[in-house]
């Protein structure tokens, strides 16, 4: 990758660190990088291949990107879109403020948790709010320049009302809570990179996996002479698919800003329909079209789309079979998804995170094998290298832990659990192309369901509380998939993987620092009040309020809940069982693990048309219709993201604090 390309992704990177969290927090317009196909990254990848390359080109040509350039620069914005988002930024800054703008004397947080709290964890000084029972600041602040201490509370009020006139946004005090925080978030990420370096392998050349939500991309970027448009642009089939998701985009998105334009409806509710018992207990039940998920599920296995959408229904009918026998239908904490579904789910996970390292033990004994005698390697890290990396992260987080009051074994325990369910989540998107994931379930419900709250304590709770907010509540843009799908590009582009070793920690590293600056600054200039209500104002509440109520009312171990649970897992093996046996089986495990979680509400319905829309050709025109059509759904993709960049453009433009927003919630 040369100098050029990655000065490019670099500049992109800090671009999109500064758009994302403007475009999300403060325009509250369509998010831009809550998925594994980013809209924010996709576009700026799109404006560099059709416009500005071939601008350069016009002016010389030897100036122009080649292909692999342009793959790494997008490579680059992949990896780093994520982290100003749902990957880390937005829900750290929030999180570390609302704890104290949020505790009043009613919800008693200071009285119930406050003394648990590691001071380094926050901006504020804790003993200076109301009823605070902590006594000054630790000793290690002694040692600290004073600016770095932590602030008076006013910070607080700033941070969510904003300042008046010129911005005075006050750095300082966040600089021990960031450092600590983006050291641990370093240390996961770290994992997540080894892991993906270890499994690369097996996953693309072993298993053969499609990585679906690279197709488009590669497709852009293999283009026949530098500065040309690519000759996947020149098929009829692509623009006919481009039309009809820009067409409706642009009708919608002028009746937001002009309501005498017709709208065209994407949403239907049939909720409200079913008002009877047992059919009332169904919970949300959404028709959403989404045609970039049309476009996806063409591209995937139809068994994998097909189980999707099956098991999302049959976990409804579950629910309803339930209700009429008599049984209330609870939710998981902080999450629209049964109970009964999030723990089958949670089994489901658990089994099928083994299976698959079952199904990689040659492999994985062969990278050992290179671990213990080093050869050269095309991998983006050695064996060797990529273990002590994944090591060092797992040691240096579970450290981080262990100085914030979480025991040694149980931050190690939490640590694993939350790489089960990141692992499983990336093999969905790996092999099903799933533009939106989420997994219904964080350690800490996967432990009290075993031991109740008595077993871990207020300081463990507390502690978790944080961090699962932020590095285990909402993974929809977790790392992990954004690079294997790098290194996904980096092979369809001939582009050497170690070369993109250090672009990607580049990325990542320029993602966070200045990620955590655009979110401060922006609070601080506009009032984090006025800004997304998820999550300025609801997030950084929710695990505080869960947390003070276990505190008030222990819970207990839950020995039906680990029934569920096993039901969950043995449903799964019996699945991974029937599939490696039988060939025809219809239906693919990932799709039960799935089940009726916050991505399948949103996109069952998409699948299913998706699905039926690849079955019809492929039953009534064969492959060859298939390669037909295929031009078109990559078209259908295409259309939606272009047109959601350009709403986000317009909203930017407009200034009007107005915008259209669309594709995922």
């Amino acid at each position: 990758m040369t100098s050029r390309a990655v000065v490019l992704g670099a500049v992109g990177v800090i671009a999109l660190a500064v758009l994302i969290p403007y475009s999300d927090l403060q325009l509250r317009g369509t998010w831009i990088a809550a998925c594994h196909l980013p809209v924010g990254a996709f576009f700026l990848f799109l404006l560099l291949i059709l416009v500005a390359n071939p601008l350069v080109a016009r002016l010389r040509r030897r100036w122009a990107l080649q292909p692999g350039e342009v793959v790494g620069i997008y490579g680059m914005l992949l990896v780093g879109s994520g982290i100003p988002s749902f990957g880390l930024a937005a829900y750290l800054i929030p999180t570390l403020v609302g704890v104290g703008y949020f505790a009043t004397a009613e919800n008693g947080w200071a009285t119930w948790f406050y003394r648990f709290v590691p001071q380094w964890f926050v901006p504020f000084d804790l003993s200076r709010l109301p009823n605070s029972p902590v006594n000054g600041l630790p000793p290690f602040y002694d040692h600290l320049p004073p600016v770095f201490r932590p602030a008076d509370p006013e910070i607080l009020r700033r941070f969510y009302e904003g300042v008046a006139g010129r911005v005075a946004v006050p750095w300082e005090p966040w600089v021990v809570p960031l450092t600590a925080w983006l050291t641990l978030a370093l240390a996961i990420f770290a994992v997540y990179w080894a892991l993906a370096v270890l499994l690369r392998r097996q996953w693309v050349e072993g298993e053969r996996l499609t990585f679906p939500l690279v197709q488009l991309p590669l497709a852009l970027s293999s283009f026949e002479t530098p500065g040309a448009w690519p000759p996947f642009l020149r098929q009829p089939a692509v623009w006919a698919g481009f039309a009809i998701p820009t067409v409706v985009h642009l009708c919608n998105g002028l009746h937001t800003y002009f309501p005498a334009v017709p709208e065209i409806p994407l949403r239907i509710d049939l909720s409200s329909s079913f008002t009877t018992p047992p059919w009332n207990q169904l919970g949300i039940l959404w028709l959403w079209v989404h045609f970039s998920v049309i476009g996806l599920t063409f591209l995937i296995p139809a068994e994998f789309s097909f189980s999707l959408w099956f098991c999302y229904l049959l976990f409804k009918l579950e629910g309803a079979l339930l209700a009429y026998h008599g049984y209330t239908i609870a939710f998981m904490p902080n999450y629209p998804v049964p109970r009964y579904a999030g723990l089958q789910m949670l089994g489901a996970f658990l089994v099928l995170a083994g299976y698959l390292l079952y199904a990689a033990r040659p492999h994985l004994l062969q990278a050992w094998r290179e671990v213990r005698r080093p050869a050269s390697s095309d991998e983006p890290q050695s064996y060797r290298g990529a273990l002590l990396t994944g090591l060092g992260g797992l040691l240096g987080a579970t450290l981080i832990l262990n100085l914030a009051g979480l025991a040694s074994g149980l931050a190690l325990l939490c640590l694993v659990l939350l790489l089960v369910v990141v692992m499983v989540l990336s093999r969905m998107i790996a092999e099903g192309g799933l533009l939106f994931i989420q997994a219904p379930f964080r350690p800490t419900d996967m432990l009290l369901t075993a031991v109740g709250t008595g077993a871990l304590g207020p300081r463990a709770l507390t502690v978790l509380a944080f961090f699962e907010r932020v590095f285990c509540f909402d993974l929809r843009a977790v790392l992990w998939p954004s690079l294997l799908d790098a290194f996904r590009l980096a092979d369809g582009a001939g582009l050497p993987r170690r070369q993109m070793t250090r672009p990607i920690w580049l990325a990542i590293g320029l993602s966070m620092i200045v990620s955590c600056g655009a979110i401060l600054y922006t609070a601080y200039r506009y009032g984090a009040i006025s800004q997304q209500a998820w999550f300025m104002i609801a997030s950084p509440q929710q695990p505080f309020q869960q947390l003070a109520s276990m505190l008030n009312q222990p819970l207990e171990a839950q020995p039906a809940h680990l029934a569920t649970v096993g039901l969950g897992a043995a449903v799964m093996l019996a699945l991974c069982v029937a599939r490696n046996q039988f060939g025809g089986f219809p239906l693919h495990p990932l799709g039960f693990a799935m089940g009726p979680s916050w991505p399948l509400i949103q996109l069952w319905f998409s699948l299913l048309l998706g699905w039926g829309c690849k079955s019809a050709v492929l039953r009534w025109g064969g492959m060859k219709a298939y390669r037909r059509c295929y031009p078109f759904f990559l078209g259908l993709i295409l259309g939606e993201f272009v047109a959601a960049g350009c709403w986000v453009i317009v909203a930017v433009l407009s200034g009007t604090g107005t915008s259209y927003r669309f594709l995922l919630t």
